[in-house]
């Protein structure tokens, strides 16, 4: 299919050159931008040249690409911001009641309070080493 369409490109080049005054050539890169736009079913019954519209010229596109996408980052970190609070609070949260739970087995001398005390342990460390990073990221000034 790709073949077809590479001959077809050809063609028209050879035939744009000949035409008075010459229409320019196409490349592989403006086909496919081209498809962007026989996406769009309402375009293939309209009678205006769309083609001149500002939005069909690859610029213009690839900006309003990367502005959608700046927008969609800024409502990610939105997103993140609200995380961030949620992730200290569970770790919070989790840290009180392990506390209490191992408080309330060595009252009762369970056996299974030193595991549990071990265990908690490393899982502590893990959890100070991602509080320090949450602590790092609200102290900036854009949180």
């Amino acid at each position: 299919r790709s073949e077809a369409i590479r001959n077809a490109l050809n063609q028209y080049n050879t035939q744009a050159a000949a035409l008075v005054p010459p229409r320019p050539q196409l490349t592989w890169k403006d086909i496919v931008e081209y498809s962007f736009l026989g996406e769009f079913d309402l375009l293939r019954q309209s009678h205006s040249d769309v083609h001149t519209l500002d939005w069909t010229k690859p610029t213009h596109r690839e900006a309003m690409v990367k502005h959608f996408k700046i927008q969609r980052a800024h409502e990610e970190i939105q997103r993140l911001n609200i995380e961030i609070r949620q992730l200290h609070t569970a770790i919070h949260d989790e840290e009180v009641k392990v506390n209490a739970t191992i408080d309330t087995l060595l009252i009762s001398d369970q056996p299974v309070r030193l595991e549990l005390r071990r265990q908690w342990q490393k899982r502590a460390a893990v959890n100070a080493i991602h509080l320090y990073r949450l602590d790092q990221i609200t102290s900036q000034a854009s949180f």
